[in-house]
This record gives structure tokens, C-alpha cells and sequence, in this order.
């Protein structure tokens, strides 16, 4: 799409999302996604809807990337995305992305996240019908692909588009860091980086690395708070299957109620644990990080705010990976 359409495009989503006349056809499409997906309850959706409309449905934000990224493609290329769904509607950003440089979006949705996905291109398809955006089955003719998944998945993509441009994701975390000024705004901002969406997104905070002498009760005190999540059966389910794990097996563990943290090296925890590193020095903690690089997706307390992990700008990358620059540069 031209740089002037596609600003309209993102006027009038804008619209058609607070506009009371699409209400019930929206509801319709929240209760869909609420049923095919047990780990998206309504709180979820409607939390990812809002978070969209603000961070994606901005004008202003959209003329500010342009700003920054003024290229905009000669001639259009069908792009194929495969699509996660993990959380609702998270692979919007890759659609966007692709329609801003002017290229054609193929989208391959997934099974457990295609309720949200037909709603926003069918809002896009009621701003014009030849908004180049379409569903389709299987990935055919494409000129590139974007395409999430797990570590295993990941493998099985890149093998299959080798031929062909991609870029291949696959499963991230995402790392706090404290260094022992933190104030108690910094833990009730670390509290949402870590529960919000129930720690299933690769933005979630899954370990935190803290110095050696390292005070946790002030955070526990925080993060014994957020005890919505219990009320999520999924949730609940796993915090007390992992509970029952570190009891049998004698890991030793902080039980908050409503999370497990546990001291352990590895990186990506279990949904309802939390891990602890402590780190000697910065050198020591900044070896740490780079053998992990590959799988953190966020370094909160270091690159950005606490709290701000799920409030990604239109140019924060996933996996870092410039979107933008790999879909304007397809030969």
C-alpha cells in the first residue's frame, strides 16, 4: 500500500475498533477467541485489543516510523506469515509491517488464534476490499515468509523456506535485571512484566538476575499481590503442578502463592515459576546474558523500563530483527 493509504488504514482502525455500531460483530469475535484458545480468557483478549489499539492504531506513531524508515518498496511481493498463537493477535505487527512497506500479506493463521486474526483483516477489508491482505491455507509462490514458532517448528521452517528470504523465530524470553536501588514502583512494573498474559509471551519476564547479596523480600511483597492469576485455571493448574515437583524432588523454592521462584541457571521457566540468578559482578552478569543471547527477547532494567515489556514501540524488533528493512530489501 502507498505510504498515504495505508496512514488511512490505520485512521480507520482506529475508528472501527471504538465505533459502538461494530460492537456486537466485535463481541462475536472475543467470544470465538475466548472459546478456541483455554488459555485466552476475556480479560487476556480485551488486555491485547487495547494494548494493539494504542501501540499499533496511532497515526502518529506510524508517521514517526516513516520518519525513521522512509523506503517504501517499488514493487509489491507476495509475503507469507505464519502466524503464533500464543497470544491474542500477536503476529499483527508482522502484518502490519508488511502492508506498511508496500508489499502483499499472506497470512497462514493458527489454530489457536484465528478468531482475533479474521477480525482485524476483515476491519481492514471493510476500509477497501483490495487492502492487500489474505488468508490462505498453505504457503505457495511466496517471495519470502516471516514465520514464529517453537525451537522445534522453528527447525522444520527454516529447512522448508531455505530457498526463499525468511525470517524464522523461535521460542525467547525475556530477562530482568536488578541491581539493588530499585524502588517499589520498579517491582509493581517488574510484577506486570512478568504476569501479564499469564508469562506466555516471549516479552514476558521468565528470570530475573539479581547480585549475590540480593534482598527479595521487598519484590515477594509485590509480587504476592497479583493474585489474579489464580483465578485462571490453566494458571492454577500449572503453579500447582510445579509446586507438587519441587516438594517431591526437594528443590529448594520460595512459594508466594501465586508463583514459585527457584535459584537456577536455566533461562525459560515453567508458566507459574519465576528463576534466580545472582551474579557475582557486571562482568560476570554480562558473560551470563551474552551465552544467552539467542534465547532473551527483553533486558528489562537494562535496555528498558521495568514494566514496559509488553508496550513495545512500532520499531522494538522482534528477536531484533529489523522487519522493516528485511521486507523493503527482498530482491
Amino acid at each position: 500500500m502507498p505510504k498515504d493509504s495505508f496512514l488511512q488504514l490505520i485512521s480507520f482502525l482506529k475508528a472501527f475498533f471504538t465505533d459502538e455500531s461494530n460492537r456486537e460483530k466485535i463481541e462475536l469475535f472475543i467470544d470465538r477467541s475466548v472459546n478456541e484458545n483455554p488459555w485466552f480468557s476475556e480479560t487476556l483478549v480485551r488486555h491485547a485489543m487495547q494494548s494493539i489499539e494504542e501501540q499499533f492504531f496511532s497515526v502518529q506513531a506510524w508517521e514517526e516510523f516513516y520518519v525513521k524508515h522512509p523506503i517504501q518498496v517499488a514493487e509489491s511481493k507476495n509475503v507469507g506469515i505464519v502466524l503464533a498463537g500464543n497470544l491474542p493477535a500477536v503476529g499483527l505487527h508482522d502484518v502490519l509491517m508488511v502492508l506498511a512497506s508496500g508489499h502483499h500479506a499472506s497470512l497462514k493463521l493458527s489454530s489457536q488464534d484465528k478468531a482475533l486474526m479474521q477480525l482485524y483483516v476483515l476491519a481492514m477489508q471493510s476500509f477497501d476490499a483490495a487492502v492487500p491482505v489474505s488468508i490462505i491455507e498453505r504457503l505457495q509462490g511466496m517471495a519470502a515468509v516471516i514465520a514464529t514458532g517453537s525451537d522445534f517448528s522453528g527447525g522444520y521452517f527454516a529447512h522448508y523456506f531455505s530457498t526463499i528470504p525468511h525470517i524464522i523465530r523461535k521460542n525467547r524470553s525475556s530477562l530482568a535485571v536488578l541491581k539493588g536501588n530499585e524502588t517499589q514502583e520498579d517491582f509493581k512494573g517488574l510484577a506486570q512484566d512478568i504476569f501479564t498474559y499469564y508469562g506466555l509471551g516471549c516479552r514476558n519476564v521468565s528470570t530475573i538476575a539479581v547480585p549475590a547479596s540480593y534482598d527479595l523480600t521487598p519484590l515477594f511483597d509485590e509480587l504476592t499481590k497479583e493474585t489474579w492469576v489464580l483465578d485462571h485455571s490453566k494458571y492454577s493448574n500449572n503453579f500447582q503442578y510445579h509446586r507438587t515437583l519441587f516438594l517431591l524432588n526437594q528443590i529448594p523454592h520460595f512459594d508466594l502463592g501465586n508463583l514459585l521462584v527457584t535459584e537456577n541457571d536455566d533461562f525459560v521457566s515453567p508458566v507459574g515459576v519465576l528463576y534466580v540468578h545472582r551474579y557475582l559482578d557486571e562482568a560476570f552478569l554480562q558473560t551470563w546474558i551474552q551465552e544467552r543471547a539467542e534465547k532473551i527477547q527483553c533486558k528489562v532494567g537494562l535496555e528498558i523500563g521495568f514494566g514496559q515489556s509488553q508496550h513495545p514501540a512500532l520499531d522494538d524488533f522482534a528477536d531484533g530483527i529489523d522487519t522493516y528493512d528485511f521486507l523493503i530489501n527482498l530482491s
